[in-house]
């Protein structure tokens, strides 16, 4: 059984363990713990003018790649060691479309978006000049553009989610109340999708993308979402 312990121990002692978790938390910033900056990633949301209009260039990600072949996505990844959300932004996209920095003129960066792992996404908007239909084989199959006013006219279409805990076999239910039949929470969530014809941009991009319309479209991203799933996962 714990005990408080405040019998055992005299004046300095307490006073020392004070002054030990004063200094233990002093000059730090805080952060979540499930992740770390390695694995905090940035995303371009690149515009291109063409045909008289704006248009978002997509990625159809290369069919080899361990990690979601063929699914459709930005330019991006994760951060190196010292690098913002726009010098991630820009490297990636630099690598993936084989462009030059100076070929990206940075509009802003938006705000940051939990990904499927946990840690947060940063986008970040720019105008991509000249560029010649290039991309890195390695990790792009191809390039597609769809233009801005298309998803200004179409909205996603949202769906539920659910993610649950599931313990491992090893797991001490008799340390906890209700043992196997414990009342786990269970986490919504919501993901978007579009239809744009040939391709469907969905998940992470698919929120991005909705999250970046609404902006610019002087909404909020619950101006999408139907009231009644809107309920569930706030």
């Amino acid at each position: 059984m714990a005990t408080n312990g405040n019998d055992k121990k005299d004046s300095s002692q307490i006073f020392q363990e004070e002054a030990g978790i004063r200094e233990s938390l002093s000059g730090r910033t805080p952060r979540y713990p499930e992740y770390s900056m390695k694995q905090t990633s940035a995303v371009l949301i690149p515009l291109l003018e063409m045909a008289g209009e704006l248009q978002i260039l997509f990625e159809k990600r290369a069919s080899a790649l361990h990690s979601q072949p063929g699914e459709v996505c930005l330019p991006g990844g994760r951060f190196e060691p010292g690098e913002s959300a726009v010098q991630a932004a820009v490297r990636e996209a630099m690598e993936e479309l084989l462009i030059e920095k100076e070929q990206m003129e940075i509009l802003g960066e938006m705000d940051g978006i939990m990904g499927p792992a946990g840690a947060p996404v940063w986008p970040v908007v720019a105008i991509l000049h000249h560029y010649r239909n290039t991309w890195s084989a390695d990790e792009v199959e191809r390039t597609f553009m769809v233009p801005l006013q298309w998803f200004r006219e179409n909205r996603p279409e949202i769906y539920e989610a659910h993610v649950v805990t599931k313990p491992g076999e090893d797991f001490p239910y008799d340390l906890i109340p209700g043992g196997r039949s414990y009342p786990w929470h269970e986490k919504r969530h919501l993901v978007y999708f579009y239809r744009t014809g040939r391709e469907t941009i969905w998940g992470l991009t698919g929120h991005i993308i909705a999250s970046f319309i609404s902006r610019y479209a002087g909404t909020t991203l619950s101006n999408y979402i139907p009231q009644e799933r809107l309920s569930k996962c706030i």
